[in-house]
């Protein structure tokens, strides 16, 4: 399942924030793992734990892992956090591979981690180049492994192997969990998706739009200029009582079609209330929003379903800065209902002297 660039960017970031949290927790077990295989080496192999924990690589391991460890609690880019998991985990395995030595079996023994360990992150990545190469670096630090344990023919033959049949399976491992996480992705897309918008009108519902609404207004900047604009279908009801409400769902779809192709440059459109919508139009003054909403108008005027017809009013609020999302719709609302008293079928911008 392959997105586009700008949607795979989405569903990587995405799927960094459903498991963000359980991350940063295991990326601070790479040096205590690294101490762990240390132990195991001093079980299995002559000298005495003490030997071994006095070298220095030890400690440089230690303190380097878990330095990487706590700086990538703080990385919030999911590719960026990838990537340096991807070092991460190649640095201890680097560690690991270089404080092996050679003698008693004990490397045959410990091999496995290094084939086992891109197997247990691999489900983790979210691209697949990013397993590739962890797989790649892991196997490689295997092979230091060997190469610093002066490990036999045999040895190697058998990690071939196994580092052959692990790629392959970790790489299906990848491709199986990051199929069914996409999955999930387009469904929470879809359930989102339905959340936010009118189901009959493909437009906001109102809900979301009061909240992108309020979140727009919030992040306008001096000298900045937005316009409101109510839309209430004349005698609607007519159609609803004569026509039946199928024939009034479709007469409202067809409007909302209309109004969806003004959607750009950040503009907002909902639909408030039965047969109402709203716009918010940043970067136009009211004269402009007017001249820009009758062109809708003269469209909606000329739909038909069946028969039935219906014209448009419209009322249009230029905001004031400092004021709320709720003020400027109610000055629009004013109105709009000015529009109504005057005859309908008409645009009225909102002045001092429009009164409810």
């Amino acid at each position: 399942m392959v997105f586009p660039p700008e949607r795979e960017a989405v569903y990587v970031q995405r799927m960094f924030g459903w498991q963000g949290t359980r991350l940063r927790r295991l990326v601070l077990f790479a040096p205590l793992f690294f101490l762990f295989f240390i132990c195991i080496q001093a079980l299995l192999l002559p000298p005495p734990l003490s030997e071994w924990v006095q070298a220095p690589l030890t400690w440089v391991g230690f303190v380097l892992l878990g330095a990487i460890g706590l700086w990538m609690r703080t990385v919030r880019s999911a590719d960026l956090f990838a990537w340096a998991g991807v070092a991460l985990q190649t640095l201890f395995l680097v560690f690991c591979a270089l404080s092996t030595r050679a003698g008693h079996g004990g490397l045959a023994l410990l091999l496995p981690m290094f084939v086992a360990t891109p197997l247990v992150t691999a489900p983790f990545w979210a691209r697949a180049r990013t397993v590739f190469v962890a797989i790649v670096l892991a196997y490689l630090a295997g092979a230091l492994a060997l190469w610093h344990s002066a490990a036999g023919s045999t040895v190697w033959l058998a990690y071939g192997v196994q580092a052959v049949v692990g790629g392959v399976i970790a790489m299906a491992m990848h491709a199986t969990v990051d199929n069914a996480r996409r999955g999930y992705f387009l469904a929470e897309e879809e359930l989102e998706q339905r959340a936010r918008l009118d189901a009959l009108t493909s437009v906001l519902n109102r809900r979301h739009f009061i909240e992108s609404g309020e979140a727009m207004l919030m992040h306008m900047r001096p000298g900045q200029v937005l316009s409101a604009c109510f839309v209430d279908l004349d005698h609607f009801k007519r159609v609803n009582d004569e026509g039946g409400h199928r024939i009034g769902d479709q007469l409202l779809a067809a409007v909302a079609h209309c109004l969806l192709e003004l959607q750009g440059e950040g503009r907002l459109i909902g639909r408030v209330g039965g047969e109402e919508f709203a716009l918010l139009l940043p970067g136009m003054h009211a004269q402009e929003a007017e001249h820009f909403i009758a062109t809708v108008c003269k469209s909606i005027g000329a739909l038909a379903v069946d028969g039935f017809s219906c014209t448009a009013s419209v009322g249009v609020a230029e905001w004031h800065p400092g004021e709320s999302l709720s003020d400027l719709l109610h000055r629009a609302d004013l109105a709009l209902l000015a529009a109504k008293r005057g005859g309908r079928n008409r645009i009225v911008q909102w002045t001092a002297g429009v009164a409810a």
